[in-house]
């Protein structure tokens, strides 16, 4: 004996099966296989500079990416990069003045010096295009 198959039922599994297939063939035709956009998107991103990786403290260490900015003690650092061997950093002093920049240029050739900024004392580590390396000596308390 066979057991009987409604029309409801035949109705109810092609309306199914419709509905899972539309947005398979949708991606299927509609999206380019060939042309990787996603690879493109991420190397996109990294060019951008919205994108890059942020300035961040490790222990005692500090990096700051070129045109990010950091709080540390009471002081945003900026590291605004290297021309002529020069590294051009703003600090912001948040207690005085919040929105004033003063800038400081200081040589390359002054690496493992030790450097004052606002009411901290820093090492300078290493210094490139597009990021900078401090070491947090000392914080004066005040």
């Amino acid at each position: 004996m066979k057991p009987k198959i409604d029309k409801i039922s035949i109705i109810s599994m092609l309306i199914i099966f419709f509905l899972i297939s539309i947005p398979g063939f949708y991606v299927y035709y509609f999206t380019d296989w060939r042309n990787d956009s996603f690879s493109q998107d991420v190397a996109q991103r990294q060019v951008i500079p919205e994108f890059q990786e942020e300035s961040r403290i490790f222990d005692n260490r500090i990096v700051l990416r070129k045109n990010k900015s950091i709080t540390v003690n009471k002081n945003r650092l900026v590291f605004k990069g290297l021309k002529d061997k020069m590294i051009h950093l703003d600090v912001y002093l948040l207690e005085l003045d919040p929105e004033y920049a003063y800038p400081h240029y200081i040589s390359k050739e002054d690496v493992h010096k030790r450097i004052r900024l606002g009411d901290s004392t820093f090492q300078l580590l290493k210094a490139s295009k597009g990021a900078l390396q401090l070491k947090i000596v000392d914080f004066y308390k005040s």
